[in-house]
């Protein structure tokens, strides 16, 4: 039995003696990787940043990109009518933002939107809507992190689904037309890349049949975007 303690006291010392050098390689690791990556960044920050701190050179007042490309995640809810009860939906976007100074832009891009409801007399039967929409406007950045917009939406609707208990089917998309919409927004840049945009939309009728399908929105949709290109910076 002594020996058995003896051994196992051992293999204990041995264990402890083996996580404190593991401890010390780590810590020398960690201090060497932090030694390399210190110098890098901040010789890495970008001239307009150096400009800022120490006050040289022209003014950052009128620097900014010409073309920026974003893509987004969407949720929204959207409401057609009194007849029906709006679900909460996702959708995706590119935005192609083109600017003309610092403060001012024009934006174009393509969204995948499908709308989707249930009718409150019925709620076993839904209906979902998917179009390419397609916004033209116009962007103001008052300062920059905020940006206001607003504009209009061709949507183009690419299928018309209902569901009813466990029957799927598809409506006729001759009876229905592409329409206009319209938007007006707010985005706030949480960070250089990543920015939050919320909007408001509606459209207009875009049935040929108004008494039987008529499809009108209007909702609140929520946008996370990611910044994945720009061009060069330039000072006008």
């Amino acid at each position: 039995m002594i020996d058995n303690h003896k051994e196992l006291l051992n293999i204990n010392v041995f264990i402890f003696n083996n996580l404190i050098i593991t401890f010390i390689i780590m810590k020398k690791c960690f201090l060497i990787i932090l030694f390399i990556i210190s110098p890098n960044y901040i010789f890495s920050q970008s001239g307009e940043l150096l400009l800022q701190q120490y006050n040289k050179g022209p003014s950052l007042d009128n620097y900014y990109s010409k073309i920026e490309i974003y893509i987004g995640a969407d949720i929204f809810r959207m409401k057609k009518n009194e007849k029906t009860k709006p679900i909460i939906n996702f959708g995706g976007n590119i935005e192609v933002i083109y600017n003309l100074s610092r403060t001012f832009g024009i934006k174009t891009g393509l969204n995948y939107f499908p709308v989707k409801y249930f009718y409150k007399n019925d709620e076993k039967l839904k209906d979902l809507i998917k179009y390419i929409s397609i916004p033209i406007g116009l962007k103001l950045s008052p300062t920059e992190k905020s940006k206001f917009s607003m504009g209009i939406n061709y949507n183009n609707i690419k299928k018309a689904v209902f569901y009813n208990r466990n029957i799927k089917g598809e409506y006729n998309l001759n009876e229905y037309k592409n329409t206009l919409g319209f938007f007006i927004g707010y985005e706030y840049i949480l960070w250089k890349l990543v920015g939050i945009n919320i909007k408001y939309q509606f459209s207009k009728e875009n049935s040929l049949n108004k008494i039987i399908k008529a499809e009108k929105y209007k909702g609140l949709m929520l946008t996370i975007k990611l910044k994945t290109f720009s061009s060069k910076i330039i000072n006008k």
